[in-house]
């Protein structure tokens, strides 16, 4: 689901962009943004579904000082030009092309990277390889998403954003994530998902997982092979209050999960056959959602004999979801 407003894209993050304690004025064209910015205002500019190839020139009327996040969300253009690297007061920048062709921009813009005030960069589109190095150039980056972008390796480079909270690279060709992930100390979401792209190689959660102390939610997609068993370390995410597998082949129901006294939400779908869930499950004292979704296979006999208990704890949940098609034998 799309979504162009500034504040649902930053949710996780806890950005706010402010400036001069105001909150900038979202906009949907540029003729509106000179007029806010004229009321001296901020501006949030979206430029959506422009069938123009060419990026309007009329862009730079804009006030540089006042320009904080600038979305491009369907829109045409073959190029973004250099210039906007001068709008060095952006904070948000977001590219989306969600055609089935492949998009007409096929790499971030090299403008992009001399942004040096930006702190949330979202590039959804098509595109093969890798993305520049030069991506460490933007040290105060706290939310990166690049969706789509078909990367097949992990992105090193990205491992030197020592800000970064929020990360999302969807779509992956690579099958690990590396050890030296724990160098984003500061992360509080991952997010590895295949999504609408298909399944994701990824097939190996790294041990030190644990040592991301500040994650707050995890989120892995369709996952070719499958991940099998979560590492002992992942036990260790002591913040750790959203979990989110959808068909990411875990063989069974992390034991150890109620471990994890801050879990507020666990959602696993498009699952394999589980076993017996963990007693513990039904301990954690912040749940508020759980939903477990098995299709077109059988439940275990052990998960059979649960069922009455497990839709009993439900009923003191937020939100309670289990959908598996063959309960009985």
């Amino acid at each position: 689901m799309k979504t162009t407003y500034l504040y649902l894209l930053l949710f996780f993050t806890g950005l706010t962009i402010q400036a001069q304690h105001q909150q900038p004025k979202a906009v949907r064209s540029i003729p509106e943004a000179v007029f806010e910015i004229e009321k001296g205002k901020k501006v949030s500019l979206t430029l959506l579904n422009d069938s123009s190839t060419e990026f309007p020139k009329d862009f730079f009327k804009i006030s540089k000082e006042n320009l904080v996040a600038l979305i491009i969300d369907g829109c045409k253009y073959k190029s973004i030009p250099k210039e906007i690297s001068e709008y060095q007061e952006l904070t948000y920048f977001r590219y989306s092309w969600f055609g089935f062709s492949a998009g007409p921009i096929t790499n971030i813009p090299e403008a992009i990277f001399n942004l040096k005030k930006l702190k949330g960069l979202v590039f959804e589109a098509k595109i093969e390889g890798d993305i520049s190095t030069k991506i460490e150039n933007l040290k105060n980056l706290e939310l990166l998403e690049l969706y789509r972008l078909k990367l097949k390796e992990f992105p090193k480079a990205v491992l030197k954003l020592k800000n970064l909270k929020v990360l999302n690279l969807s779509c992956a060709k690579f099958n690990e994530i590396p050890e030296d992930i724990i160098k984003l100390e500061n992360l509080t979401k991952l997010q590895f998902d295949g999504g609408g792209c298909g399944a994701t190689p990824i097939n190996k959660i790294p041990e030190s997982i644990g040592g991301l102390s500040n994650l707050r939610s995890i989120s892995f997609g369709y996952v070719k092979g499958g991940l099998g068993y979560l590492p002992k370390s992942f036990f260790d995410l002591k913040k750790l209050e959203f979990f989110d597998c959808y068909g990411c082949g875990l063989k069974a129901f992390p034991p150890d999960l109620g471990k994890l006294k801050a879990l507020k939400s666990i959602q696993m779908m498009n699952m394999n056959d589980f076993g017996l869930l963990p007693e513990s499950l039904f301990t954690l004292p912040n749940m508020k959602r759980f939903m477990l979704l098995i299709p077109g296979g059988k439940a275990s006999k052990a998960l059979v004999k649960q069922k009455k208990k497990l839709n009993a704890w439900g009923t003191k949940l937020d939100q309670y979801e289990v959908e598996i098609e063959h309960w009985e034998y």
